[in-house]
Order: C-alpha cells, then structure tokens, then sequence
C-alpha cells in the first residue's frame, strides 16, 4: 500500500514523534511504500521512505499550525495514496490517531491546577482555539473516516466530547532490544556521568512540559522522602520545561543538591538502565511512550491514575497507580515501597513481562489492519462512483 503519514515532526525522540518514526520504520520493512508529511524528519527511518517537506509560514503559533493543516492537505490530495494516517490536527484524512488525547479535555483538566485568570488566558490564546477547531473538524463528518485512541481513557474521552462511538484502541508499541533492563556495569556508569553517587536510590522522571507531567508534585514528593539503608534519593529528571523554575522549587524545599537536569542530552535508553524506580505524575497524558519504555526496562513504576501507563498494570504487583499525582505523600509513599529491592525487583521482572505484550509489532499489526478496512472502504466507494458515472 501507499501510506501518508502525517506529523508535524518526525524523529526518534519525543512522543508523537517517536511513535511516527517507527510506525514509517517498521511498515516499509514489511514492504509498504511509506511516504512522511512533516515540517521536518532529520532522520530517514528507512532507506525506502519518502520525505515530503511541509514549508509553514506565520510569525505565530497559531499560524504555524493553520499552514500545516492546510500545506499537509495540499501534499495528501496531490499524493494518490491508499491510506492517510495523520498524527496531527489538520484538515482530513482517512485515519486519525488522537495521540494527544482530547484538547478540550486538556483545558478542563488544566485550568484545575492554575489561578483562574491564567486558565481564562489560556482559552483566549487563539492557538487554543485553533487546535480545538481543527480537532472538532477531525472528530466530525467531514474530517476522518475514522479516528483511533491509544488508550481506553483516550477512547472515552472522544466519546464523551464528540459522541464517537466506534473509537478502537491501538497502543503504542515499544522496541523490547532498545529498552531492556541494565546489564552488567550499565547502571553505575549511567550515575557516573549524571554525577549520582552508586549507592543512591535514583528516582527518574522523563517527559517534556513539567507543568503537565506534573513534576512540580513529584519535586513536593522527593523532599519528603529520607535515607533508606544508607541509601539517599536522588532525582533525575530529562526532558524540556523551566528548569530553573523547578530547581528554584528544589531550592526552596532544600533538595537541589540531589535532583538533576539533563534536559535531552543523554538517551533515555541509558537513564532507564541507571534509575531505580520510574515516576509519572503527569496531570493528563493520552498514554505516554515513557510509561512502555520503563516498563520494558525492567523499572519498578509509580503511575499517575491519568496516564496510560496506569490500565495495562496490576496495581501493586506490575507497577504503583497514585490515587491523584497531585498529592505529594501518596507520592512518597508509592516511592517508598519501591525502595525495598526485593519488592522492587519482583515489580520490574513484572513490568517488562507486560511490556512484551506492547511492541512495535503488535502495533504495526492493528494498524495494517485497519489500513485494510480503510482501503478497501474507499476502492468500493471509487468503484461504486465510476459506475454511476457510466450509468446511461
């Protein structure tokens, strides 16, 4: 099959991104003829895609994200391909993967946790209303043919918002040789680099948009934790956000000499493998790459109740589901548990046994699927349409 695939950007790392690359990897390794529609792709992920360019204009967010709906529509009618899977809000196309969940939802959620004139700012920020234009285009008739979540409370949340009852859950997927368990002297040379001394209890977070993912409560959390067996908690935490917003936090709570920033520089491939335990408390996240990945490193993971992460575990044997990520004890409770290795290590060879149910594969495998039905739903509707056009 031809295959468009739709992205804003397109690369190894991040979420979405992550997920589109991938996806295009592994469909042209089964013989597709995969072709990404992106602002960007600095890295082909197979010698037989192809790249088409999408030039946006606009000084301002909400420009930028006008012109690539429209530009991206422009390259999918010129394109004749058999199916167009957009990752993106933009105008139409036949399959949407809502991989950011619902933007009105994330509204609602977010104007719980800031003042309220920053929440009404918010929503007169005409990006907003932009992203809730487009997706609301998408959800109805004549935006896609269907849309997809990623997870079960992605699904509700479509229904509930747009009245979409068929809205199957495809999962993310995650390479199981790429995120594996620490090997050998992994772990302490992870820590050396980070500046971790070997014996600490090392607390990992990773996401981008701390405000989201809810770093502000896990920093609350860390400073209420102590020495366990001599062992003190540190925190490491990767990814993009107002780092010297939280460090003030750290500052302030008197544990900045224990918490690390190390922004995007180190993979987190090799973060995983020096950590102990994984926490996410993110305040919305449709599922979250991070979640699989931690698993799949053999991590003992402290979720939020509000990320994917939360409905593919047993809670307390697979991995730690808060009851709210925006309570700081519980927080450090769950953390606590996680610091008695035999619980720990029990946990982790749980958790990746749950990660080998989601891989790349299984993913690709639905999606296919779905391809399928797509495909032949519109060779019927062309075929219908040339006959009625031949009809005397």
């Amino acid at each position: 099959m031809k295959i468009a695939l739709i992205r804003s950007a397109v690369h190894r790392n991040g979420g979405v991104e992550r997920y589109v690359w991938m996806l295009a990897r592994e469909l042209a390794r089964r013989g597709h003829d995969v072709h990404i529609i992106a602002r960007r792709c600095p890295e082909l992920p197979h010698p037989s895609v192809t790249f088409h360019q999408v030039n946006v204009r606009g000084p301002l967010s909400f420009l930028k994200v006008l012109s690539f709906a429209s530009m991206a529509s422009v390259a999918v009618e010129v394109g004749g391909f058999d199916v167009v899977h957009s990752c993106d809000r933009i105008l139409s196309c036949d399959i949407y993967r809502a991989g950011e969940g619902v933007h009105r939802e994330w509204l609602e959620v977010s104007s719980r946790y800031m003042a309220s004139w920053r929440s009404v700012l918010k929503r007169l920020d005409p990006l907003h209303r932009v992203l809730l234009r487009l997706e609301a285009r998408l959800m109805g008739g004549d935006g896609a043919r269907r849309v997809t979540a990623i997870s079960r409370r992605g699904s509700e949340e479509i229904r509930r918002h747009f009245g979409l009852e068929d809205v199957p859950v495809i999962y993310n997927g995650v390479d199981l040789d790429e995120f594996r368990p620490a090997s050998g002297d992994e772990r302490e040379t992870v820590r050396d680099e980070l500046g971790v001394p070997r014996g600490a209890f090392a607390i990992l977070y990773v996401g981008s948009g701390f405000f989201r993912k809810g770093l502000r409560y896990l920093i609350e959390a860390f400073a209420r934790l102590e020495n366990r067996a001599g062992r003190a908690p540190w925190l490491i935490v990767a990814g993009r956000g107002n780092t010297r917003l939280y460090m003030r936090m750290a500052c302030s709570l008197g544990v900045s000499d224990r918490v690390r920033f190390c922004g995007v520089d180190v993979p987190p491939q090799r973060l995983y493998r020096g950590a102990d335990v994984f926490v996410f408390p993110t305040l919305y996240e449709p599922f979250g790459n991070v979640c699989l990945e931690a698993l799949a490193s053999g991590l003992p993971c402290v979720f939020s109740p509000y990320s994917g992460g939360a409905e593919i575990v047993e809670d307390g044997e697979s991995g730690l589901v808060m009851k709210s990520p925006a309570d700081p004890g519980e927080a450090a409770r769950l953390i606590r548990i996680c610091m008695d290795e035999a619980r720990a290590a029990r946990m982790g060879a749980a958790a990746r046994e749950v990660a080998a149910r989601f891989t790349v594969e299984a993913n690709a495998d639905q999606t296919e699927t779905l391809y399928r039905e797509v495909a032949a739903e519109k060779s019927r509707e062309e075929s219908g349409a040339s006959s009625a056009a031949a009809a005397p």
